[in-house]
């Protein structure tokens, strides 16, 4: 079945096909109403340099512990405190906290600028929890460089651009629902339809044959359309067709006429009759007569 015999078989079948397709939009209402949105909140936080970066070394100064992190850029170091963060345990943590437990954070590769993406419920869920991963960062950013004893002219320190103050309704969820419950709902609207219609060529067939069967009556037999029996046993009566021919005697024929007496006639010598004498119509009778059956006797064969 293809495309178009589908499409006849649900305009034929309208009658069924249409009710089901407004009881599913009816079901993909309800269920957009039951989905409640999601809102997600965007934090930024930038890394800021260290204010001994890009200065000269004093020689005359005091030999001070050196901050690792700076040599490995801060890269390293955002990639570190976001591996951190995310942790699931962390991630844990917040959802017992009440907060939402979906979070990314992303380092961005030209600059070193963290993205806090949080979806939550509601507005307050998600900017509380991207203000709590902002804070997370910064704990960990902090102490990452403090154990290795890095002064504070050598620290790598954030800066919050956005706190997430300012979430979005994200209506995503939603959508996916809606789609998911439109596309089964066309689903079993045409596999239904497709079931009936099956059905109701079957049960119309059955009828039909039901109708059949009880309006034919058996033939009556006749003399023309009686069954000939097969073969007979040798015992059996057996008939014979004798067809008499005219026979000749004294010059005379004798015939049988229809009533079974017989009739003779001058025989013409050229085989004509005269004319004084009336010819009669010669009767082709029938005779059956049954022939007599024998028994065998023992040492022959028939």
């Amino acid at each position: 079945m293809d495309l178009w015999d589908l499409t006849r078989l649900l305009l034929r079948r309208w009658y069924f096909a249409v009710p089901m397709l407004l009881v599913t939009v009816g079901a993909v209402v309800l269920a957009a109403k039951s989905v409640a949105p999601d809102y997600k909140a965007m934090g930024y936080m930038q890394l800021i340099p260290a204010p001994s970066a890009g200065k000269q070394p004093d020689p005359k100064a005091k030999p001070k512990p050196a901050n690792p992190w700076l040599d490995l850029g801060y890269a390293a170091l955002g990639n570190a405190a976001a591996i951190t963060v995310t942790d699931p345990t962390n991630i844990e943590k917040l959802d017992k906290e009440g907060l939402s437990d979906s979070v990314t954070v992303v380092l961005s590769e030209r600059t070193p600028l963290f993205e806090i993406e949080v979806i939550g419920d509601s507005e307050q869920q998600a900017t509380a929890t991207v203000q709590r991963v902002i804070k997370l960062l910064q704990d960990d950013i902090a102490s990452k460089q403090k154990q290795y004893g890095a002064l504070e002219e050598d620290t790598i320190s954030t800066l919050v651009i956005n706190d997430g103050s300012a979430p979005l309704q994200d209506t995503g969820m939603r959508k996916r629902v809606l789609i998911v419950a439109a596309g089964l709902g066309v689903l079993v609207t045409t596999a239904s339809t497709i079931i009936l219609d099956y059905w109701l060529r079957r049960r119309s067939r059955s009828d039909d044959d039901e109708q059949d069967s009880s309006g034919t009556t058996e033939p009556v037999a006749t003399g023309k359309s009686q069954p000939i029996r097969g073969s007979l046993s040798d015992n059996a009566e057996k008939t014979q067709v004798l067809r008499p021919q005219p026979r000749q005697t004294n010059g005379f024929s004798a015939e049988r006429n229809g009533s079974g007496v017989k009739s003779r006639a001058a025989v013409h010598p050229a085989g004509r009759a005269p004319k004084s004498a009336p010819q009669e119509e010669s009767v082709d009778a029938t005779i059956v007569l049954p022939s007599p059956s024998y028994p065998q006797r023992p040492g022959k064969r028939a």
